[in-house]
């Protein structure tokens, strides 16, 4: 695919934030792993928003209200392994695995009713080296772990059903290009998974058995710096985020797995774009830029392409950087996660999502947290 030249204003800052993180996994040694005491319970049915720090080891879990506003439970953040990249959430919608790279292990935890997290029993397991992603089937009986490396490769793990983490028997499958900061993602049909390699220009795929065996389907070149590879709802669509192409590059994804560009990709995000998300009723992207300070949003139309929504990019609070975006299933409240912020700690700003797409600030302060450095795929809302 041809790539169209970033703007020069946005590559220095986007590349050393990147090119650090990736030096600052090549250097990561085991550290000792923290458990949380259990916490009352409270009413059930509580909805929660999980985001981890890359750079803090910990958890931060917020309490998420109908009316979409945010409140920190008790004794959050929760500690966890040094070096978190990726958090995944269980169908169950309470079971969450996080790898950390500064142990080469992956830890699981569950969510009470009042926001705490507690260790899973048997889900703490140790990898072939510094794992930087991880992503569950679609049922959530297995766990595949990214391991970083020149090349990396891939591990799967049966999660049983205390949720517990037992090694599928299923060989190792390397991953083309540098991996050290790989990121993945299983489709939706849960016959595929995808690995980005963020220092490269490809993307490789692998056709998933029941028994967790992974058999290579060779890899696609993407534009430079992929990450965060995310699906469209119905899974005929695959869109990866190119840090370096400052645009998202669209796939239609054919019944054998094979992909093909959707029309008009790739997409220009007016910055460094950080993983997208689409809305509940399959119409709607937004992705955040890192550099570039903003939210880019689209109309997803039904052949895949993606035209943008009136006024995007959509500014973020000044003195952070975008790095993540999740949506209340409510439709109308988006949530802006930093990478990086001038305040050190991580925040969470709210949005409202108007009746043709754009965004604008809800209004509401901004919440603080705990946190430092949320780089990655490092956010969840429960259902």
């Amino acid at each position: 695919m041809t790539s169209l030249p970033p703007p020069s204003r946005y590559r220095p800052r986007g590349r050393i934030m990147r090119c650090a993180t990736a030096a600052f996994i090549a250097a990561l040694f085991s550290v000792a792993s923290w458990t949380a005491a259990p916490g009352p319970a409270s009413a059930a049915n509580s909805r929660f928003m999980m985001v981890a720090g890359t750079a803090s080891m910990g958890i931060s879990v917020l309490r998420v209200a109908d009316d979409g506003s945010l409140s920190s439970v008790p004794n959050s953040p929760f500690p966890t392994g040094f070096g978190v990249l990726s958090l995944v959430l269980a169908p169950d919608g309470r079971t969450v695995y996080v790898p950390h790279a500064g142990g080469f292990g992956v830890s699981g935890y569950r969510l009470d009713d009042n926001g705490t997290l507690h260790p899973v029993p048997g889900a703490d397991i140790t990898v072939g080296g510094p794992p930087t992603a991880a992503a569950l089937s679609p049922d959530g009986k297995q766990l595949f772990v990214v391991v970083g490396g020149a090349p990396g490769h891939v591990e799967s793990f049966a999660v049983t059903a205390s949720g517990a983490l037992v090694p599928s028997g299923a060989p190792t499958v390397p991953v083309d290009g540098f991996s050290a900061v790989g990121m993945a993602a299983v489709d939706p049909s849960g016959r595929f998974l995808r690995v980005v390699t963020y220092l490269g220009n490809t993307m490789s795929n692998y056709a998933i058995s029941p028994d967790g065996t992974m058999t290579p389907l060779g890899a696609i070149e993407v534009k430079l710096g992929p990450v965060a590879p995310g699906f469209s709802r119905d899974g005929r669509y695959l869109y990866v985020s190119n840090e370096f192409g400052f645009d998202l590059s669209g796939f239609v994804i054919g019944e054998n797995g094979q992909l093909s560009p959707t029309p008009g990709s790739p997409y220009p995000t007016h910055g460094v774009p950080h993983g997208a998300v689409v809305t509940a009723d399959n119409t709607r992207l937004y992705v955040p830029n890192a550099m570039g300070q903003s939210i880019a949003g689209f109309d997803l139309h039904s052949d895949g392409r993606l035209v943008e929504l009136p006024g995007s990019p959509y500014a973020a609070p000044a003195a952070t950087l975008p790095g993540q975006v999740a949506l209340h299933p409510d439709g109308k409240t988006l949530y802006l996660i930093d990478v990086l912020t001038a305040q050190v700690t991580t925040r969470v700003h709210t949005y409202t999502i108007r009746e043709d797409g754009s965004l604008a600030p809800s209004g509401r302060p901004s919440v603080d947290t705990g946190v430092v450095m949320s780089d990655g795929p490092v956010v969840a809302l429960t259902p």
